[in-house]
């Protein structure tokens, strides 16, 4: 599983200290498994079509991929393959502007540290 996140939901408060302290210790865990890459996009990177909107890549033994993108009201499941395409092209550009697995790990710790109670 490989999973993106803005440097801004290590940071601002939700649920206060104890939550955000568990909530990133959790992410930090998982970011030790070996079958899942955790990203962090930096605040360095300025803005970028992540910050658009939340969505999820799905693939399929058969290499088939689906993407769901996440808004206000509800979410939408795209199953077109050049749109998928597309949001796959998005998730790329991302990866490129996050940093490396170990330094986002490294950036992850430290914020646990940061709310730690």
């Amino acid at each position: 599983m490989y999973a993106l996140v803005d440097e801004a939901v290590l940071h601002r408060p939700i649920g206060g200290p104890e939550v955000m302290h568990g909530q990133v210790g959790h992410l930090a865990d998982l970011a030790a498994w070996p079958n899942i890459s955790i990203q962090v996009i930096p605040y360095s990177a300025g803005g970028h079509v992540g910050l658009l909107g939340a969505f999820v890549i799905a693939e399929a033994a058969d290499m088939s991929a689906t993407a769901f993108l996440e808004n206000a009201a509800d979410g939408q499941t795209i199953e077109d393959t050049d749109r998928v395409a597309q949001i796959v092209a998005c998730f790329d550009a991302l990866r490129g502007d996050a940093l490396a697995v170990a330094a986002s790990r490294d950036l992850i710790m430290k914020a646990e540290e940061k709310w730690k109670v």
